[in-house]
Formats: C-alpha cells, sequence, structure tokens
C-alpha cells in the first residue's frame, strides 16, 4: 500500500484532501496517512479529517511515502518544497479525475490539477503548479514552476506563465500573452499582452498597481 501525506493544512490543504479522496477512490492502492504542518491545532475545528503527523522539518522519510504539496502561495510553496526535498521523499502529482487532459501535455513533479479543469494539448506545466477548480488551459502554453492559478482562469493559446505566477479568480491571459517571474494578476482581470516580472495587476485591461 502506497501512503500520501498531505503538505499544508489550511484551506486548500482541506480542499485537496477532498480531491484527493476521489483519486484513491479510483486508485484503491494508495491511502492517506495525514497532513504534515508547522501548526499542530490548525485542523481542530474541522472533525474527520485524518490527522497532523508532523512539522514540515521533523518529517521522516517512509517506505512507499508520497508528498501532496496542497500550499497555494507560490513563495511559501517553493521554500516549503525545498525544505523537504532535502528528506528524498517523492512528491506526488496529483491530476483530478475530472480533469480533461489533451494529448502530449506534459506535467511535472508535485502538480496538483484541481476538478472540471480542462488541460489542452502540446503545452507544459512545470514542476509544483497549481491548478484550481474549473481552469482552461490553452494549447502551447507554458505555466512556470512553483505558480498557482486559482479557480476559473483561462489561460489561452501560447501563453507563457513564468515561475511563481499568481493569478486569482477568474482571471484571464489572452493569446501569446507572457507574465513575468512573481507577477500577480488580480480576479477578474485581463491580460492583453505582457505583466513584467514582480507586478501585481488588476483591472480589464490588466494595469500594474504595485511593482
Amino acid at each position: 500500500m502506497k501512503k500520501l501525506y498531505i503538505v499544508g493544512a489550511g484551506g486548500f490543504g482541506r480542499e485537496v484532501y477532498a480531491w484527493l479522496c476521489d483519486w484513491c477512490n479510483v486508485n484503491p492502492d494508495w491511502i492517506i496517512v495525514g497532513f504534515v504542518n508547522d501548526i499542530a491545532s490548525a485542523l481542530d475545528e474541522f472533525p474527520g479529517l485524518p490527522p497532523i503527523v508532523s512539522t514540515i522539518d521533523g518529517f521522516q522519510p517512509q517506505e512507499n511515502a508520497w508528498l501532496v504539496c496542497a500550499i497555494a502561495d507560490p513563495v511559501g510553496k517553493k521554500d516549503v518544497v525545498k525544505r523537504l526535498r532535502g528528506k528524498e521523499v517523492p512528491f506526488f502529482t496529483l491530476i483530478h479525475p475530472s480533469v480533461i487532459v489533451g494529448q502530449r501535455a506534459k506535467i511535472g513533479e508535485g502538480v496538483v490539477i484541481c476538478p472540471r479543469t480542462v488541460v489542452s494539448s502540446d503545452l507544459h506545466i512545470g514542476d509544483f503548479a497549481t491548478i484550481n477548480s474549473a481552469c482552461t488551459i490553452g494549447h502551447d502554453t507554458s505555466i512556470g514552476a512553483y505558480s498557482t492559478l486559482s479557480g476559473h482562469c483561462d489561460v489561452t493559446g501560447g501563453v507563457v506563465l513564468d515561475e511563481g505566477v499568481f493569478m486569482g479568480s477568474h482571471a484571464v491571459v489572452l493569446p501569446k500573452g507572457h507574465v513575468g517571474h512573481g507577477a500577480s494578476v488580480g480576479a477578474g482581470s485581463v491580460v492583453l499582452r505582457k505583466v513584467a516580472p514582480g507586478e501585481t495587476v488588476f483591472g480589464v485591461p490588466a494595469k500594474r498597481i504595485s511593482r
């Protein structure tokens, strides 16, 4: 039996638990053991969930154990992954059973793709990217490592998102748009062409509000 440990016990971690349960229902050789999280009381108000079994730094490798990254913030996610990678425990890539995946899509290590998302053909999703529910990822796109798409985002054909991009709910990047390293696209915004590295943009069309 292969064992799954969810890294992160916040709101997104609880969501990932639900989606992972769906996946395990059709893959019965896997079980969810618990959460890895630094705040021991994080799940006290949520009965019925598996326990928090370890802190991040205190996690000890076990036979047939896999980690599932359930941290949405790109910066925090990268930090936690760095701390755990040294333990030589593999990270699991979760693709919910309801996700549609096209031909020749390359999906990296530790990626989480939530329900009702459509992943088109001839694209690349980098390691530890997070794609929340009901997103659409167009053909020939590239989504950088550690990036996070909130629910209902639309990344259209030929788009490039560099490493660590964050997109708020219902954000859109139009065809062949480019969002730079560490940039943020606000909820409901529409990127027409480019967003510079580190910028935060908002609106229709999306305009810089900070850097």
